[in-house]
């Protein structure tokens, strides 16, 4: 994650003056999502209060208008906020409005589909078939049918299947687990059972899903159940084929992430990608196409889920800017890909996935420079105290320190340095979905900070690696088990702390977040960034008051 945004937005603070630096596309997000949370309270919620956002979103910015200057851009650029607002909530009813505008089937008929998707199950699995066609009309939507195993196995990615079996409808906007976010945005709509009877009637071209299929199907092919599962999920986010137990281990142990493809996976393709072009004498916008081609065929095969667009989006912002030379604003780059998401998919506003990319992205944006600052400051004492007290040596003087060193810093001092900054990038992240991992699920893990430190590293090493190999049993399947024996051998290690130990106890699930306590927390997330250009006791002062009141607010629910 490139922090150089952070640190200019404190020096270009303190050089106008200002509290804070304005950032159009973050405010136009801020508005996007107050409309979004409006049509959803009209809508879905069937509350009245739904108006008090309204009242909010058109209040917020007036105060402001006593110290601009220019009055008339002032009002260009509200109306531009008002225009977001609008925009939210008509795609959010649009949305919802797709989703119910489907046809009533609960009765047996012919469907004819394309085969996208395929989850793995016990004595067979689940066909995702999409481009649908039911008893003769052309459905919107996906639908998801059971099959046994001989079945699962003979059905291909993108064969185009006309099945005999009971379809069932259903557009309820919300289930167990509250609003469906998700099913909404995919369109999964129908549901198939009790199939008589089915053939294949071709092959569709479908690129993203005839190399999902073809990935899958070379790590199935060459490597063992547990291990080609772990990859699969790993490489795909198709999580399916793992054992209910050991994905429930995972997920106590706050590393259930890995499996969801994001930024850490899409960053990883890119850093191959520069890597791969670095050095050439390629011109910049082709090497700029090749990069963007390579992501969004990565983020076809993953079926472009919200967390790879907008990590997506936020590489090539960040490549685009390098090539040009542009300064880069990292939050910026992240609103852009927030605007994109929400825009095109207003549902997943509520979706569990897209608010932890976003969450972790922000807690990375926010909070790694002062944690980065901070425990570097706590390394130094550390080192200081060791050096004095232990070792007996003096400190260095200044006049020393300063007098022809151009050396550079000794390895361990390096060493130090990454590992801190690898160290506040995790922390931050987590810091940024505690909440949300805690409202979602009902517990936050402990041990996750423990966890992360070890599986992020790996993964992120391993990635390409293991999506290469991935590539080439594919291209080559004679060569699939030895290409991906080593792969096998690792996962089957990096699994055992899993299948040894039982993460649940590590877990914190007793407290009671309430909207207030949810305010103040992030509130404090924020005064602690460097957004706000502010002397160090007041900073320290707001900080401890919104955490106190965090504190009262979850006391005073639990």
């Amino acid at each position: 994650m490139n922090n150089q945004g952070n640190t200019k937005d404190v020096e270009n603070n303190f050089m106008a003056g200002r509290l804070v630096n304005f950032r159009p596309i973050f405010m136009s997000v801020l508005f996007l999502v107050f409309g979004i949370l409006c049509a959803y309270f009209r809508i879905v919620e069937e509350r009245t209060e739904w108006w008090l956002l309204a009242v909010l979103a058109a209040t917020l910015p007036l105060p402001f208008f006593f110290f601009v200057k220019n009055k008339n851009r002032y009002f260009a650029a509200l109306s531009a906020l008002y225009l977001c607002f609008f925009l939210g909530s008509t795609s959010f009813a649009l949305s919802v409005s797709r989703f119910e505008d489907v046809g009533r089937y609960d009765y047996e008929c012919y469907v004819v589909g394309t085969v996208v998707e395929k989850n793995v199950d016990v004595g067979g699995g689940e066909i995702v078939l999409a481009d649908l066609t039911i008893d003769g009309n052309p459905e919107q939507g996906r639908l998801t049918v059971s099959v046994y195993d001989n079945d699962f196995t003979a059905l291909e990615f993108c064969d185009i299947v006309r099945f005999r079996m009971r379809v069932s409808t259903s557009t309820k906007l919300t289930g167990k687990y509250g609003f469906r976010a998700e099913a909404i945005a995919d369109g999964e709509i129908f549901y198939g059972s009790n199939v008589t009877w089915y053939e294949v009637q071709g092959r569709a071209f479908k690129v993203g899903a005839y190399l999902r299929g073809k990935l899958q199907n070379a790590l199935y092919t060459a490597m063992g159940d547990e291990g080609a599962a772990v990859a699969t999920a790993i490489l795909l986010g198709n999580t399916s084929g793992i054992e209910s137990g050991l994905l429930e281990n995972v997920r106590y142990g706050g590393v259930a992430h890995i499996f969801a493809v994001s930024g850490l996976h899409v960053g990883a393709v890119f850093a191959f990608c520069l890597a791969l072009f670095r050095g050439n004498r390629i011109p910049a916008p082709i090497r700029f196409v090749l990069v963007a081609l390579i992501l969004l065929l990565y983020g076809g095969v993953c079926g472009y889920s919200a967390s790879i667009v907008r990590a997506i989006i936020t590489c090539l912002v960040l490549y685009g800017c390098s090539l040009l030379g542009i300064k880069y604003d990292s939050l910026e780059s992240l609103s852009a890909a927030a605007f994109i998401v929400f825009l095109a998919y207003p549902t997943l506003t509520f979706g569990v996935g897209a608010q932890l990319s976003f969450g972790a992205c922000l807690g990375i944006l926010l909070l790694s420079n002062p944690l980065q600052r901070g425990m570097g400051k706590g390394c130094k004492a550390v080192a200081s105290f060791v050096r004095k007290r232990i070792l007996k040596r003096p400190e260095p003087r200044a006049a020393d320190m300063f007098r022809g060193n151009t050396s550079p810093k000794p390895l361990a001092a390096q060493a130090v340095e990454k590992v801190v900054a690898f160290l506040s990038v995790s922390l931050a992240a987590q810091l940024g979905t505690a909440p949300i991992l805690y409202l979602s699920f009902g517990y936050f893990s402990v041990i996750s900070i423990f966890l992360n430190c070890i599986y992020v590293p790996l993964i992120t090493l391993c990635f390409s690696g293991l999506l290469l190999l991935a590539v080439l049993s594919a291209i080559f399947p004679i060569a699939a088990g030895v290409l991906l024996y080593v792969p096998n051998l690792l996962i089957n290690v990096a699994v055992l702390p899993f299948h040894a130990l039982a993460f649940s106890g590590g877990v914190i699930n007793s407290v009671t977040l309430s909207g207030g306590a949810l305010v103040c927390y992030y509130g404090g997330v924020l005064f602690l960034s460097d957004k706000f250009n502010l002397p160090k006791w007041q900073k320290g002062l707001t900080v401890s008051i919104f955490f106190a009141a965090f504190t009262v607010c979850v006391f005073a629910a639990g």
